[in-house]
């Protein structure tokens, strides 16, 4: 249940991020030439914070705003109205639940799509462990190799590498580790790093190219880049199943170590950016193959050939391009954002309406028609004045009656259009806590205890009162929500003609005990069941009492072998 919501969120998350990701491309396509190391590195952490931040930041220009959508007015006028809690309503707690309909049958359709999605997150769930899992053990057995190295005790080698963290202000200590383990030098460790060096390799290469090696990876510890690495392996197990993040990440890599070589070019002389290409080229020649350690970063790589391309045509970027790439790069951010409710399309007039508003009900000022009422020693002359007040006053009430019918009839549909939207989503109008998703602890750490909980067999499960909050929770043995229930007193201003007008023919329509119970199917997984007095002669179009929000498969106990309810 909350496995599923989590796994729906990633999967919102990765779609953004693939939009993001494309759009990165195209900029670095576009300004290949024109951007420094460093620019075409740094973009890449919109992308890693879109990933990593399940915040919905709604945009105009978002291009899911073209994912077509058959209940788009719907949904508008939904955001638009916001009804607030209600603390003063009186709650029926002896509501008695709708009977089950006895010709009604599990639903197949729901069935299988509940199944599938909740299946998909477990192997969702299962790839992040066993990516997670990977990472962990070769870490440790890293570890474990790595304390059977000697460390490095030679004079000059030392002396070069506190001379470089001099120049370049590395603060942190340092060690240089023999290991043999890797072909190539690179460095381990995000608290604690160490400089990882094979042995034979030290005698192969001039000091002046052992200064540039420590450089490098003096540079990424002073970067702080393998914090940056060992936070893309966990986001890139997150989102394991998705081959474009997968391609992207390895494009940051490699982009890290570009901005990792401009930044060490940055602080050489003229005549030394050569002979830093020229001790990568020696180190090509040395190890035509290696072996890469998982969460290190290392000098020579797979992008080498990139990188000595680069080297040689090292440049400052343009400044105009940087600023147009960046500029590029948020506005393809926005696209990638959640899309926006507020299109125009209905307009909103009642933003700042609060509940208080909704349940008062305008009317003529009954004063002033007195006031305007002629005595017995009055004149005619000021009676026919009077008389013309009068006939003023009931034209002014007239237009105020119906302006005040018009503004309580947009009212009511907003509150209808808001029920429905919130249903689809399992919640009710005056409940953060959806169906499903949500076990009743979590309701009562923030509402509190409630006032009364009952067992309800025909309802399947157990019923918690919340008087002061006019809400009343379902819940099944292992205490997920599968019922929310609302008796906010906004519902009287809605009469069941005024729903089946708005909703169309119900799919569930029953009278019991004095109740006409009304319901809908909402989506693949809720219903909704909408409670009125039964009609009669004295009352033949009745305002709802109570509605609430349906999660039928959680009513379900294969244990027992009872299909639970449909309504």
């Amino acid at each position: 249940m909350v496995l599923s919501a989590v796994f729906k969120e990633v999967l919102l998350l990765s779609l953004m991020g693939s939009i993001l990701a494309l759009g990165i491309l195209a900029i670095k396509a576009i300004f290949r030439q024109k951007l420094s190391a460093r620019l075409h590195y740094y973009i890449w952490f919109m992308l890693v914070l879109r990933l990593i931040l399940p915040i919905g930041i709604q945009s105009h220009i978002s291009l899911l705003n073209f994912i077509p959508n058959e209940q788009k007015k719907l949904d508008i006028i939904a955001e638009q109205y916001v009804p607030n809690i209600i603390s003063n309503s009186t709650i029926k707690t002896g509501n008695t639940p709708p009977k089950e309909d006895s010709k009604a049958l599990a639903d197949p359709s729901i069935k299988g799509a509940i199944f599938n999605y909740d299946t998909a997150a477990v192997l969702w769930i299962i790839g992040v462990s066993s990516a997670l899992l990977f990472i962990l053990c070769v870490n440790i057995l890293m570890m474990a190799k790595l304390k059977k190295c000697s460390r490095c005790e030679r004079e000059d080698l030392i002396e070069i590498l506190e001379a470089e963290k001099s120049r370049l202000k590395v603060n942190s200590k340092v060690e240089i580790i023999y290991n043999n383990y890797s072909k190539s030098p690179a460095v381990y460790g995000v608290i604690r790093p160490k400089i990882l060096i094979p042995e034979e390799l030290i005698d192969k290469l001039t000091p002046e190219e052992l200064t540039f090696i420590l450089s490098h990876e003096l540079t990424h510890i002073r970067n702080k880049d393998l914090a940056v690495n060992t936070l893309l392996m966990f986001v890139k197990a997150i989102y394991w199943f998705n081959p474009l993040i997968w391609y992207s990440f390895n494009q940051i890599k490699q982009d890290c170590e570009l901005a990792c070589d401009a930044a060490v070019l940055n602080t050489l002389k003229t005549e030394e950016v050569k002979k830093y290409g020229q001790t990568m080229i020696s180190m090509l020649r040395l190890f035509s193959e290696k072996k890469g350690i998982t969460g290190a970063l290392g000098f020579a790589s797979k992008s080498n050939k990139r990188r000595i391309i680069m080297i040689t045509r090292f440049k400052k970027s343009s400044a105009i391009c940087a600023v147009l790439a960046v500029f590029l790069t948020i506005m393809v951010g926005c696209s990638s954002t959640i899309k926006s409710v507020s299109t125009g399309v209905i307009p909103n007039n009642n933003s700042g309406t609060n509940s208080s508003n909704v349940n008062s009900t305008p009317s003529v000022d009954k004063t002033s028609q007195d006031q305007a009422t002629p005595s017995n020693a009055t004149q005619d002359n000021t009676k026919q004045d009077n008389t013309t007040q009068d006939n003023t006053n009931q034209s002014s009430a007239s237009n105020n009656n119906s302006a005040a019918s018009s503004s309580q009839e947009s009212i009511q549909r907003k509150l209808l259009a808001s029920i429905m939207q919130l249903a689809k989503r399992g919640k009710i109008i005056n409940s953060e806590f959806p169906v499903k998703t949500t076990v009743i602890d979590e309701a009562e750490k923030k509402l509190g205890n409630p006032d009364k909980v009952d067992w309800v067999p025909r309802a399947k499960g157990n019923y918690a009162v919340f008087s002061k909050y006019n809400v009343v929770f379902g819940f099944n043995k292992g205490d997920q929500i599968f019922e929310a229930r609302s008796f906010d007193k906004e519902l009287n201003e809605l009469s069941l003609s005024m729903v089946k007008k708005a909703y169309g023919t119900p799919a569930y329509d029953v009278k019991s005990n004095g109740e006409e119970i009304i319901g809908y199917v909402v989506s693949s997984e809720y219903k909704i069941l909408l409670v009125f007095p039964q009609p009669s002669n004295n009352n033949q179009d009745p305002v709802m009492d109570h509605y609430s929000v349906l999660y039928p498969r959680g009513t379900v106990n294969n244990m027992a072998g009872d299909p639970g309810r449909q309504w």
